[in-house]
């Protein structure tokens, strides 16, 4: 196979290895957002599920999966990696385990209003964390009083 400079960042480069046909990325940077986190279990060992908001050159959004069950997984459970934190994906040998466009509902192929890609043998690094919600200052409370008026 040959690279003909159709597709962007790597991600659709093709190569053979031996006898197999598979994708493969190069050594690329991707920064997103933490849109969901979950500990989870298979075949007895824990990890953590992690989904990440990522947009292209192009302000479209689609969303990144992948476990992670080392320094990630501490990170959640101490509290250091929260939802909205920026998470800097890289690995010259990440693959592309999936990815899905659709859903079916009702019989019917229904669109994602982002598309996912599933990724393995990611190194992630935690970036900034998210700003801080406003504080809005509250007004101060008044006592009522009861004061006799007269009529």
């Amino acid at each position: 196979m040959y690279y003909d400079g159709r597709f962007s960042a790597g991600l659709n480069i093709l190569y053979f290895n031996s006898t197999q046909l598979s994708s493969t990325m190069f050594s690329n940077t991707i920064i997103g957002n933490v849109t969901y986190m979950e500990v989870a279990t298979h075949e007895g060992r824990e990890f953590l599920a992690i989904t990440v908001a990522v947009n292209d050159a192009y302000d479209k959004s689609c969303r990144i999966k992948f476990n992670n069950s080392n320094g990630l997984l501490a990170a959640f459970r101490n509290g250091t990696l929260v939802v909205g934190q920026q998470i800097i994906l890289s690995q010259w040998d990440a693959r592309i385990s999936s990815i899905r466009t659709h859903y079916t509902k009702n019989g019917q192929l229904q669109p994602l209003k982002y598309p996912e890609i599933a990724l393995t043998n990611v190194r992630a690094i935690i970036g900034a964390a998210p700003k801080p919600k406003a504080m809005v200052a509250l007004a101060p409370q008044v006592e009522p009083t009861l004061e006799e008026v007269p009529f």
